[in-house]
């Protein structure tokens, strides 16, 4: 008698565990950025393709660039550009457009996103370092 009580306990429990563990696996992500990433793919993929590797000489690559962390990145993504772009050792003439309704918190999880998927030494950049950084493009 004690056996059968023990076993339609456990058949009770057996289904919210499975869905607790369902949930927490589906939500174990191996990209942190996750809003970065969303972001990244609607607002920017489309010109620096999806795997960042840009459009030749029309589009720059983010991927392997030297820029991505620093503060021109985020001058970049805040203001735009209207004129010619420095890629490394290339000039690019091409207009990139101003994202000027993204959060501080948005621009950093986007340059977080794009350092974590394709640099080898990635450091995080914080929200705060996004501010400062942002402060000396107005500044400009």
């Amino acid at each position: 008698m004690m056996s059968n009580y023990f076993w339609m306990n456990t058949n009770k429990m057996i289904i919210p565990v499975f869905i607790l563990f369902s949930f927490l696996f589906y939500n174990c992500n191996t990209t942190p950025y996750v809003q970065g990433k969303q972001l990244y793919l609607s607002q920017c993929a489309h010109c620096h393709m999806e795997d960042g590797t840009g459009l030749n000489n029309l589009i720059p690559p983010l991927k392997g660039s030297t820029i991505t962390y620093s503060e021109e990145m985020v001058c970049l993504l805040y203001n735009g550009k209207n004129d010619t772009i420095w890629k490394d050792s290339t000039f690019l003439v091409k207009e990139m457009p101003a994202f000027k309704n993204l959060s501080t918190t948005e621009v950093t999880n986007i340059i977080n996103f794009l350092n974590h998927s394709w640099m080898n030494n990635f450091k995080e950049k914080t929200i705060k370092e996004t501010v400062q950084d942002l402060e000396n493009c107005i500044k400009r």
